[in-house]
């Protein structure tokens, strides 16, 4: 029987594999992870591979390919994580798999090439960049543009691995990277995140989000968090920028999004962009509080099953906005801990008698909450509660 291969890391209900189509005949046949098989789909499965870890590309690779000794070339190749899109190229361009290639892959993989193609327009600022090979250059760039730099991987994923470097002394972490490094000028404006569908020829729906702190000061001691930017000229502005820069990124060619951008208020800068869904609570907030399932969409696209969830998609939405006009917010922080009473917008919060392990740096937060408000105003009180009540908390524990 034919099947598709599906490359799965999440350990949540991201993705609702067993309401998507699959193409008539064909089952799914998954390589996943130990933590990540509970949430393989319960029907249509026809086996599942469990590796170590997916972040192994040789492992991955040998895998399919006992897949493929064994039960043939895979008719389509899914990945729906960020960490995974690479993986899944390199197995369509192996076999001849119909889909997205490496080379189309890696614009939005690959931090430096994003970065040359966001350039071939104008509508959003670019911040110079260089990969980490030479100290040199990277000198050159501190004198022009001055300290402090950002170092973080070509590669990357959420904000792993991301440093500061705030002076000469720091330069010698260059030379102690294990993979391809880039250093940028840094910029402490404001990050926004803009998410959505870009049908190829225009925005079909996007939201844009402000981050409350930065994802590169995610850590033990720092919650992240993002508030839905209010109805109004200001996300109009965004947006129509943010079509712009699909139109050189994806012409012609159907995704799903995540931008991050800094808002300078009268300008915005390129910061990073993936064609994928993303990460954290966004997926959730889609579903629960637009309707609208964005990784649905990504099937979709990477089966051409159905167009059930763009159908969907297009009827909630008007002129590139959810119809539904509630907005959303999310807080996660890597300790545990319970929100308190008095938050009028918290509609869902992870337990925390929560018995499993999730190796992404956002699914693996020990808190998770989720917020919802007609009252965006309302959205900034509560997130600035918790953020408060998180201090607390951890100020008393050290």
């Amino acid at each position: 029987m034919k099947y598709v291969l599906c490359l799965h890391r999440w350990v949540g209900s991201q993705a609702l594999y067993d309401l998507y189509e699959l193409p008539a005949g064909m089952q799914i046949r998954a390589i996943c992870t130990p933590e990540s098989c509970a949430s393989l789909p319960s029907e249509r499965l026809a086996s599942s591979s469990v590796l170590v870890s997916l972040d192994d590309a040789e492992a991955v690779m040998a895998e399919a390919e006992r897949l493929v000794e064994q039960h043939g070339v895979p008719a389509l190749v899914v990945a729906l994580n960020e960490g995974d899109l690479l993986n899944a190229a390199s197995i369509r361009e192996r076999w001849q798999v119909p889909g997205d290639l490496v080379a189309w892959t890696e614009r939005f993989r690959d931090k430096l090439t994003m970065l040359e193609v966001a350039g071939r327009q104008s509508s959003i600022g670019v911040l110079p960049a260089l990969p980490a090979d030479s100290r040199e250059a990277v000198e050159r760039l501190a004198a022009e543009h001055g300290y402090p730099l950002v170092l973080k991987p070509r590669y990357g994923t959420a904000s792993r691995g991301v440093k500061f470097l705030r002076g000469p002394k720091d330069l010698d972490q260059i030379r102690q990277a294990t993979e391809p490094m880039m250093v940028q000028a840094c910029c402490a404006a404001p990050i926004l995140h803009v998410d959505g569908w870009w049908d190829g020829q225009r925005i079909v729906v996007v939201t844009a989000s402000r981050y409350v702190n930065s994802c590169a000061d995610f850590g033990p001691d720092s919650p992240l968090g993002s508030i839905e930017l209010e109805e109004g000229d200001d996300e109009r502005r965004i947006a129509g920028r943010v079509e712009q820069l699909l139109a050189v990124f994806a012409p012609e060619r159907e995704i799903v999004f995540h931008l991050e951008l800094f808002d300078l208020d009268d300008k915005l800068l390129f910061l990073e962009i993936g064609a994928r869904v993303g990460g954290a609570e966004i997926p959730f907030l889609w579903r629960e509080v637009r309707d609208i399932d964005l990784l649905g969409i990504a099937w979709e696209i990477q089966t051409g099953a159905s167009t059930r969830y763009r159908d969907l998609a297009r009827s909630l939405s008007k002129e590139g906005r959810p119809l539904h006009r509630e907005r959303g917010a999310w807080v996660i922080a890597r300790r545990n801990s319970s929100p308190r009473d008095g938050l009028g917008t918290l509609y869902w919060a992870q337990p925390q008698n929560l018995d499993r392990f999730a190796s992404g740096v956002y699914e693996g937060a020990g808190t998770r909450l989720r917020l919802r408000s007609f009252d965006r105003p309302a959205l900034v009180r509560d997130v600035g509660k918790i953020f408060e009540q998180l201090s607390e908390s951890w100020g008393a524990q050290s």
